[in-house]
């Protein structure tokens, strides 16, 4: 008897498919007009780059930045690991951007409205010029992100702790309190690898080691300590991790539970 039953529920399902089918339309492709400028949100390296090769490939492009001047958190970096110039670099950047006939920048900008659907978008943007309608066709996002301002380790209640991009401006500065210390620490993970954050930066224990390598390039007597939970520098990033210690920069692991 249920296979008798499951039978006829088999003819009915494929009696209503059959149903349905004659009812339906063909499907027809439908040629949209698409508007081809582009929006770029986000003014730092990402942006620029973003948006010097959508506009050579000839292509009109609207940079928009929230901050006064282009650059974003580039603008904190003075060089990298291996030692290049990040400010010359970012420097040809930004007079590429405003030097192109194709890109406009708005800085000290923020969106306020954004309706369209795609291929045809309208965002509003608020700008020291007022209020402008931009008709885009595209939209990159390059935001770009925040360091972590730290509540632990009395972090904004002693001068003397701060993040480590705070540290290379202070280096790149020259500040004597900095360069002339006589002994530093750096903590690893704060701020993450923990219940809110469960994830590694992948950047810390590099910039940790390139701030290290610098100090100790400018004051060899100095004497550095950088406590760790796990040491991850990538690739030939170890390289950097091994010249560090042969300068005798102090590598100490500690667990949370310490």
């Amino acid at each position: 008897k249920e296979k008798e039953e499951a039978t006829q529920k088999a003819k009915d399902i494929t009696r209503m498919s059959v149903a349905r089918a004659l009812h339906l339309e063909p499907l027809q492709e439908i040629d949209l007009p698409v508007n081809k400028t582009a929006l770029v949100v986000g003014g730092g390296i990402a942006g620029m780059t973003c948006a010097l090769s959508i506009a050579s490939q000839g292509f009109e492009v609207y940079l928009v930045e929230k901050d006064t001047d282009l650059g974003g958190t580039a603008r904190k970096i003075h060089y990298t690991l291996e030692g290049l110039d990040v400010q010359a670099y970012l420097r040809d950047l930004v007079r590429k951007v405003y030097q192109h006939p194709l890109i406009h920048v708005y800085t000290d900008a923020i969106i306020t409205e954004a309706t369209g659907y795609v291929g045809n978008f309208v965002t509003k943007v608020k700008s020291d010029r007022g209020v402008t309608e931009i008709k885009h066709g595209a939209a990159v996002i390059a935001i770009g992100a925040d360091e972590y301002k730290p509540t632990e380790y009395l972090y904004g209640e002693d001068d003397r702790v701060m993040t480590n991009l705070e540290l290379e401006e202070q280096i790149a500065k020259g500040e004597e309190k900095v360069i002339n210390a006589e002994s530093l620490v750096m903590i690893q993970c704060v701020g993450c690898r923990n219940e809110d954050r469960n994830y590694c930066a992948r950047i810390c224990c590099s910039q940790s080691i390139k701030n290290a390598l610098k100090l100790k390039e400018i004051n060899p007597k100095m004497d550095i300590y950088i406590l760790f939970r796990d040491m991850r520098t990538y690739g030939f990033s170890e390289d950097y991790y091994r010249e560090a210690s042969n300068k005798d920069v102090k590598f100490i692991r500690y667990e949370l539970d310490d």
